[in-house]
């Protein structure tokens, strides 16, 4: 009798020990999934009318992967404050000219052209595509908020495609 409720008592400890252990795990890899940043949202204001914008990174991520060890061995992504800077410049109709300050502070001055998809009074949306990447911005002109999404279908050498996105504000 007493070998029975001993029995008992084992098993109810070790069931609770199980449930303990799925709902501390389940808790645990729930919160695993990712890093989150958060930034104040900016000020912004419309910028309906203007033809060229000075734009700066608020929040910036990107995303590589390689099977090679050396390299990455897997898939690794970041985000991060965002420190980019960029001036965009309808040129006509069918070109906006996109300027880095990183290929600015190099010596540039031109800027490179992307196609404009569209451009109206509520939005700026326009695609360059360089051989090797493809790099596209969308500019909601209500707010001056835009995103600059970049992408490759191989990061170098390293056998796997790459991507890119910086969300902005422009004035």
């Amino acid at each position: 009798m007493e070998t029975e409720k001993s029995n008992k008592v084992n098993n109810g400890l070790i069931a609770l020990a199980i449930i303990a252990v799925v709902i501390g795990g389940y808790f645990y890899f729930a919160k695993s999934g990712g890093t989150k940043m958060k930034i104040s949202f900016p000020y912004t204001q419309s910028v309906a009318g203007n033809n060229s914008f000075a734009c700066e990174s608020l929040l910036s991520s990107d995303i590589v992967g390689s099977p090679t060890e050396y390299l990455t061995n897997g898939i690794e992504g970041k985000v991060r404050k965002g420190t980019d800077k960029v001036s965009l410049t309808v040129k006509d109709t069918q070109t906006l000219t996109f300027l880095s300050g990183a290929s600015f502070q190099a010596g540039e001055t031109e800027g490179v052209g992307f196609t404009i998809l569209k451009n109206d009074n509520k939005e700026l949306i326009a695609i360059m595509y360089n051989g090797t990447s493809i790099n596209s911005i969308a500019l909601n002109k209500g707010n001056g908020l835009a995103v600059w999404l970049k992408g490759a279908a191989d990061y170098l050498t390293y056998g796997a495609p790459n991507g890119g996105v910086i969300y902005l504000v422009c004035r």
